[in-house]
């Protein structure tokens, strides 16, 4: 076997040189042997070349691997946020749908020429507010109670036709009734103030239902009715105290809740003595009413008074 000779040991040892990982003996042998050998000299600054060549396309493969991934994180939160928007989308589309088609189970059912309507309100000094509605053939009566412990109150009842300029209130207590006549009359004898619905009375609006299905939470329920209904919240109030349930097959409202929405206080003070929820329920009852009960009583024995709609105005301005 042939001797090696210095410039082929150098050569072997300047990798080690270059990384140094020589030992100190070594290391001088390649060193004084430098000074004397512009071959290997040259042969030194190849392999630095080589091994700097090899730390940038290394970093290139890094930089790139980087780029792969930032690129498929980047896809990856696109992804997310689009499966995000496309449930929510779909959250928003199925409410938009439940709130056209309750609204327009709530037009249909009120498309008819009979329905009665009770409105029961609890109320403070436990009280509860029974407002009494009848429609039949364009006819209207609407009969006012208030129900407590020592029984039952008649408040007031009005008459009144679709497009009348003319509302009869009669006070059945005192004996009394109240003619009031003009345009104030005439406006709340339109067809839809007296076929008004709590929560939905633009029931035919699709701004106003879109609005509805993207303010409102909604949710299917059947406690304490014993029939389906949807149960709708304000998804944006942080409180929780207001839902209305609306029956599933009328479209009509069936409970009205404004949580500690009652405060009674103790006579001349303001300690508070109770808080309790204001609770509205709603009874629908369709072709049941009939022509006596929307007839206007005879008035005879009645002090009877007109009303003038500059009257009307005057005390609303008051």
């Amino acid at each position: 076997m042939e001797k090696k000779t210095e410039c082929e040991i150098v050569q072997d040892l300047l990798l080690g040189y270059v990384d140094d990982t020589l030992n100190a003996e070594s290391k001088r042998l390649v060193e004084k042997h430098l000074v004397e050998c512009k071959n290997c000299i040259g042969r030194l600054k190849e392999i630095k070349e080589d091994i700097k060549q090899n730390e940038n396309n290394q970093q290139k493969e890094i930089d790139y691997l980087k780029k792969i991934r930032r690129k498929s994180k980047i896809k990856s939160i696109l992804m997310a946020i689009s499966i995000i928007c496309m449930l929510c989308f779909i959250v928003y589309l199925y409410k938009v749908i439940t709130v056209i088609n309750f609204m327009n189970r709530a037009e249909k059912s009120l498309k008819t020429n009979n329905f009665y309507k009770e409105t029961i309100q609890s109320l403070s000094n436990n009280q509860t507010s029974v407002m009494k509605e009848y429609y039949k053939d364009g006819k209207y009566k609407r009969v006012s109670e208030i129900y407590s412990d020592e029984g039952i109150k008649n408040n007031m009842t009005e008459y009144a036709s679709v497009d009348s300029d003319e509302i009869i209130s009669i006070d059945t207590n005192q004996k009394k009734a109240t003619i009031i006549k003009g345009n104030f009359a005439k406006m709340q004898n339109q067809e839809s103030n007296l076929k008004w619905v709590p929560f939905i009375p633009n029931r035919q609006s699709l701004y106003a239902n879109l609005g509805t299905a993207f303010i409102m939470s909604i949710h299917t329920d059947t406690y304490q009715v014993g029939r389906e209904y949807y149960v709708l919240k304000n998804q944006f109030e942080k409180s929780g105290h207001w839902e209305i349930w609306i029956d599933k097959e009328t479209g009509l409202p069936i409970k009205e809740i404004n949580r500690e929405g009652i405060t009674e206080f103790f006579p001349e003070t303001e300690v508070v003595k109770e808080v309790q929820d204001m609770i509205q329920e709603y009874k629908y009852k369709f072709g049941i009413v009939t022509s006596e009960d929307v007839e206007v009583p005879d008035l005879t024995g009645y002090e009877v008074e007109y009303t003038s709609n500059e009257e009307i105005e005057k005390l609303l301005s008051e």
